[in-house]
């Protein structure tokens, strides 16, 4: 029997990543933009600190403005300049200056996310036994959280991602259609959330894939993966799935807030 090496027994680091670009073609400069008197991003950062199996998080950005305001703020950033075509290819290219294991991709425009979605989303990725060798997980993994959709509205809003998935919960397609059609059936329906975890190998192969005509067509990045033949495994949470896709959703957030308080 082969004895494991201490240096392979550990916990593996995991770091949480949020992409977060001033440009946008449906809304400009949104990270900054103020929800109840507070930037996006801040929101966004408070709500993934307070995540325990995270070790750190860190904001990407590519923009000076969000950088300034990070900075003077005491929020982690690191600046990725290179041309991404979305959030994980930022991701991937900012994780050749950061040591982890495993990485949290949080959008930077969801500022209500739920800390509980996101620890489980990890615990439910990596099982129980986070002091498992961490050299048995070096493979390709990608892990997606998703909700049950219980508002018609949302079923047909095209800013919505709507994913289907097998009995194993491995993501069959994900779509900005209503899926699946219910041919004079009633069912459920899902959206995925922007909520994903990765292993190292798993971003690091995500930018040299190329982006293929399903992906190109919905403008939803994990559909590289499942074009390419891998798997995402799908986590349910109870998180609400706010994002702030257009100007006029900043209100929603904030009428949710607002509710909280009450």
């Amino acid at each position: 029997m082969q004895l494991q090496s201490r240096s392979t027994i550990r916990s593996p680091k995991i770091v949480g990543l949020i992409p977060a670009r001033w440009q946008s073609s449906r809304f400009e400069g949104k990270p900054l933009k103020l929800i109840n008197g507070k930037p996006m991003i801040e929101r966004v950062y408070n709500q993934c600190s307070l995540v325990e199996s995270l070790d750190k998080v860190i904001v990407l950005t590519d923009d000076d403005r969000i950088q300034e305001f990070c900075e003077e703020n005491s929020i982690p950033c690191l600046r990725v300049d290179d041309d991404c075509e979305t959030g994980t290819d930022r991701c991937a290219k900012a994780i050749e200056s950061i040591e982890a294991d495993f990485f949290v991709n949080i959008q930077g425009d969801e500022p209500v996310i739920d800390p509980g979605s996101i620890d489980l989303l990890i615990k439910n990725f990596l099982g129980n036994d986070r002091s498992a060798n961490v050299s048995s997980r070096s493979e390709i993994r990608i892990g997606n959280a998703y909700t049950e959709i219980k508002d018609d509205k949302k079923l047909h809003d095209k800013n919505v991602v709507k994913v289907v998935f097998d009995k194993n919960k491995k993501a069959l397609f994900f779509s900005r259609y209503p899926l699946p059609f219910l041919k004079g059936k009633s069912g459920k329906f899902f959206q995925q959330l922007g909520l994903y975890i990765y292993s190292k190998e798993a971003l690091n192969l995500f930018s040299k894939l190329p982006s293929l005509s399903l992906e190109k067509s919905e403008e939803v990045e994990l559909l590289r993966f499942l074009e390419h033949g891998y798997s995402v495994e799908m986590t349910k949470v109870r998180d609400v799935g706010l994002s702030v896709d257009i100007p006029e959703d900043i209100k929603l957030v904030e009428d949710y807030l607002n509710k909280l308080k009450k």
